[in-house]
């Protein structure tokens, strides 16, 4: 986890390894590589081995992605946002191949929209992805939030969207920077807490000529 979130860190520097390997030319290969190869060197693989073991990762991430872990009590946090008249978008650099992965771990259904770069070609922080999403959903970029777990990519991404962020930091990774971005635990938390929210408004009792009072 620590070597993760010090590549992490390195993204806002312009410090992430950039090798030459097999796969770099693959759609969204060159920003996974970078990552995962920082990641590998700085839990202490020699650079030699580097490259071998970058390419034998990609390989399997192409037959079933890496990061596929799906979490606890998600679809139903998801739905329950979605109920309210809420819109779910995933926003990733991937592969081109995400809406395949949702399918196959059954919760494609819980989102509008699947923002693939590998697709799109273009990445985040590139606001155009995220605008991308807001005129496919028909939202403003006032009333998004978005989540994400990497600063370099997701916070100022959907800033220069004019889209408000929050990062998914449950390991501490970004402790004691950035004090400016709220910090959450996960989707599901965010999603639920929004759906309890918009249902508690629609109930808060009003004022005799129609106004909500506020607590």
């Amino acid at each position: 986890m620590d070597c993760e979130g010090e590549a992490k860190r390195l993204a806002e520097t312009g410090g992430l390894l950039n090798l030459a390997w097999a796969g770099a030319g693959e759609p969204g290969a060159l920003g996974w590589g970078r990552m995962v190869a920082t990641i590998f060197s700085r839990a202490g693989v020699p650079g030699d081995a580097l490259v071998p073991l970058l390419e034998a990762a990609w390989r399997s991430h192409v037959n079933y992605n890496l990061w596929s872990k799906v979490p606890e009590g998600l679809g139903d946090a998801l739905e329950a946002f979605r109920a309210t008249g809420g819109r779910v978008a995933i926003v990733s650099n991937s592969e081109g191949m995400l809406a395949s992965l949702f399918a196959k771990l059954g919760i494609a259904r819980h989102f509008d929209l699947v923002a693939d770069s590998g697709l799109l070609g273009v990445e985040k922080p590139d606001p155009r992805i995220f605008e991308h999403v807001l005129r496919e959903l028909g939202v403003s970029a006032g009333a998004a939030l978005h989540l994400g777990d990497v600063f370099a990519t997701d916070v100022l991404g959907a800033r220069a969207a004019g889209i408000r962020t929050a990062l998914i930091d449950p390991f501490g990774h970004y402790a004691g920077r950035h004090p400016d971005v709220a910090r959450v635990e996960g989707a599901a938390e965010v999603a639920r807490a929004l759906a309890e929210r918009r249902i508690a408004s629609r109930h808060a009792p009003r004022h005799p000529h129609g106004e909500r009072q506020e607590a």
